[in-house]
């Protein structure tokens, strides 16, 4: 019976991520209330990964006492370590399959009506879902399931990991400033999946593939209070596993919606 692996890991040191931290990406993050609510962090691990390990490394991860020392949580307007061990850790697999962003053509087109031929977003009469304000047809199709847009793309499409960066930025922060066209966000998801994403070229046929698992993830303490992310019962409390197995690295994103100052 092969044993699963004693995976143990160590933070990097915090790399640059030239796109995200661009002036441009920052500017938005500003505007869409995501700045300063966003956290990325890298560790290595010392053992051999295969997809199978995912749910044993994601569990593991959590409740290793240099992750612990190491993970920051968001508190009020920062960003600290807390300390906190993981008792339980739920685990989503996210596929993770779009290699470019011809995946977004069907919100370019204007027949769709998400956009005009000038590539303005259509707007509508405002409704509210989930707490969100829909205010056009983009909103729409990301929340509205009475919405013309609303099955543009399928459910498995809609779990790719791109559409859930892309459905982040365009939900945004508590105050978010929304955009009057697609572009600005369909820039920034490219940017953030692009820096966040390995893709491979298979040795025989040259073929590209993303190298990267994406686990969506709900830690939580002894207590059973999640706190990565906390109070994830919101839409955009989202925290998410990165693995690079051929590189042996793990990368964390977590978004918490606005302050803690509710």
């Amino acid at each position: 019976m092969e044993l699963d692996p004693d995976y143990t890991f160590v933070q990097l040191v915090p790399r640059h991520y030239m796109g995200i931290e661009h002036k441009d990406t920052q500017h938005y993050f500003r505007k869409w209330g995501l700045q300063g609510n966003i956290s990325i962090q890298d560790f290595c691990f010392n053992q051999p990964f295969q997809p199978y390990n995912k749910y044993h490394l994601a569990e593991k991860f959590f409740k290793d006492q240099k992750v612990v020392c190491s993970l920051l949580l968001k508190q009020g307007d920062s960003w600290v370590n807390k300390g906190i061990k993981a008792a339980s850790v739920q685990v989503t697999p996210v596929p993770c399959t779009v290699l470019n962003t011809s995946f977004f053509d069907k919100l370019l087109d204007p027949a769709n009506k998400i956009v005009r031929d000038s590539g303005l977003i259509n707007k509508q009469c405002d409704t509210y879902v989930d707490g969100f304000t829909i205010s056009d047809k983009l909103r729409g199709m990301l929340l509205d399931e009475e919405c013309d847009q609303y099955n543009l793309y399928s459910a498995k499409e809609r779990e790719e990991f791109i559409f859930r960066i892309f459905e982040m930025l365009i939900l945004g922060g508590a105050l978010c400033q929304y955009e009057d066209e697609l572009k600005p966000y369909l820039d920034v998801t490219k940017k953030i999946y692009k820096e966040l994403v390995r893709v491979r070229k298979q040795e025989e046929s040259c073929d590209l593939s993303i190298g990267t698992t994406v686990l969506q993830v709900v830690a939580k303490d002894s207590q059973g209070e999640a706190f990565f992310p906390a109070n994830p019962g919101h839409r955009q409390n989202i925290g998410f596993l990165l693995i690079d197995g051929s590189g042996r690295q793990i990368t964390t994103l977590l978004h918490q919606f606005g302050s803690f100052h509710w």
